[in-house]
């Protein structure tokens, strides 16, 4: 960003091994239409290995959960009322405009991987994002469909 590297996503901090942690922490700025800027704060731990069935497969997997949290600072918004009211032949018109923000918000998230070392990668993620009401907003699952070592 600005000629400088940051680093947004670092679900994998090599070598992997049980109670390893790491943190990532980054700012996006206008993530969305609504946000002018968004920052999130993760803390990724090694969980310990487990065995994960996928499409592709049946793996004996490294368990890595992040849990988190962010913050967004909502774009400044402009709201217009208008009214109107008849009352005996006389007729009245109201306009309303309020300036709105800029207004924080906040919420976190939970994020888990499933890393196979004998193939290079992740074969299975999970990542959810709550509102700070503690409502799931949206959750994401992605697995390995196939997968083909290619002949050295």
């Amino acid at each position: 960003m600005n000629g400088a590297e940051v680093v947004v996503n670092r679900p994998f901090a090599f070598p992997l091994s049980p109670g390893k942690t790491w943190s990532v922490d980054y700012t996006e700025l206008h993530p969305n239409k609504m946000f002018a800027s968004q920052k999130w704060n993760s803390q990724y731990k090694v969980v310990g290995t487990e065995t994960v069935e996928v499409p592709a497969g049946k793996y004996q997997a490294i368990k890595i959960e992040a849990e988190g949290n962010w913050i967004a600072q909502i774009e400044p918004t402009r709201t217009v009322t208008q009214s109107m009211q008849i009352q005996q032949g006389d007729t009245a018109m109201m306009t309303r405009a309020q300036n709105v923000g800029p207004v924080q918000s906040t919420g976190r998230t939970y994020k888990a991987f499933w890393y196979v070392p004998e193939i290079g990668r992740w074969v299975k993620s999970v990542e959810e994002y709550y509102g700070s009401n503690g409502v799931r907003n949206e959750r994401y699952t992605t697995e390995l469909e196939s997968f083909k070592r290619s002949a050295e």
